[in-house]
């Protein structure tokens, strides 16, 4: 016997809140280990010596700076992480979400230390960086959408926080593929040593295909998308400048009209990911590869929702 829809929804809803309490379960464990003295910041100042070595190679301290950089501002980026269609005027949903992105963490040995060893206080920086954290949506009218995220870097004490608008550009046709505009900004938050940001742009196709018992009224669908575009990476040193000299850093930029330009911080991006919706839930799964001329950086985003 089917369940009457007032206790129908209570179900759903008390689904929802379990797994929310169980996904928030490991960013409070974390959140207090990292206060607790288990900190994985990144310390540009540590870039003067690894292992008690000094390290006086201004050309390798400022490689290991960009890179260091480019992967974080990789990770922390707002991604084409939703469905190519917009929300609805009335639309509005909420997800909690887990980004992983896998870094180049270790060198080959002592004398050849990664990037991310030499800014790290323990030189045992975390094998991947994992953001978990929660994603708002909006719908407005015209089919456009805001959208925001926060997220807490495990094993850090910093955070991020990106904010980005959506545009339908063609959007509720059963005959054509969905195609939406997302432009926005997210930051670093938290580190005495660097400043960071990421402007982002992209593109995302998709098609949402509808299911159900009832032909008619289908409540589940899947929505698989694609997307391209691009990002601008803004990074500076908060060290003094007589420091930021001794380490060969400075502050860098992906916009070519700007005096702290620097090749490599505009990267591409790739996108392909896919919606599981019932009802009013909703699970997500993408995948963005970031890529620059000399190398290439995945990050996985996953997050179950709840769409009103």
């Amino acid at each position: 016997m089917p369940l009457p829809r007032c206790n129908a929804l209570l179900v759903a809803r008390s689904g929802f809140v379990a797994s929310a309490a169980l996904m928030s379960a490991p960013l409070m464990v974390l959140s207090t280990s990292a206060h607790a003295g288990w900190p994985d910041d990144v310390q540009l100042s540590q870039l003067q010596s690894f292992e008690g070595e000094n390290f006086t190679n201004v050309a390798a301290n400022r490689a290991a700076y960009e890179q260091v950089v480019r992967e974080l501002g990789a990770v922390i980026a707002n991604k084409a992480s939703s469905p190519a269609g917009t929300s609805g005027i009335a639309g509005f949903d909420v997800a909690l979400t887990s980004t992983v992105g896998f870094i180049d963490a270790n060198g080959d040995d002592d004398s050849d230390p990664a990037p991310w060893e030499r800014t790290h206080a323990d030189a045992d920086p975390a094998h991947v960086a994992w953001v978990p954290g929660i994603s708002v949506r909006k719908g407005l009218p015209m089919s456009l959408e805001v959208g925001a995220n926060a997220g807490y870097l495990a094993f850090s004490q910093q955070s991020t926080f990106g904010a980005y608008g959506r545009w339908g550009i063609v959007e509720g046709y059963r005959q054509f593929p969905d195609l939406t505009m997302q432009v926005g900004y997210a930051g670093y938050l938290g580190n005495d040593e660097l400043e960071l940001g990421v402007m982002d742009m992209s593109w995302t196709l998709g098609y949402e295909f509808p299911f159900g018992r009832n032909p008619t009224y289908r409540t589940s669908s899947i929505a698989p998308w694609v997307s391209g575009g691009f990002m601008r990476i803004n990074a500076a040193p908060l060290l003094d400048s007589e420091t930021q000299q001794e380490l060969g850093i400075r502050p860098v930029s992906g916009f070519k009209g700007k005096d702290s330009y620097v090749d490599g911080f505009a990267p591409a991006t790739i996108s392909a990911g896919a919606r599981l919706r019932s009802g009013d839930v909703q699970m997500l799964l993408s995948h963005t590869l970031v890529t620059t001329k000399d190398r290439a950086m995945s990050t996985v985003n996953v997050g179950i929702g709840y769409l009103y």
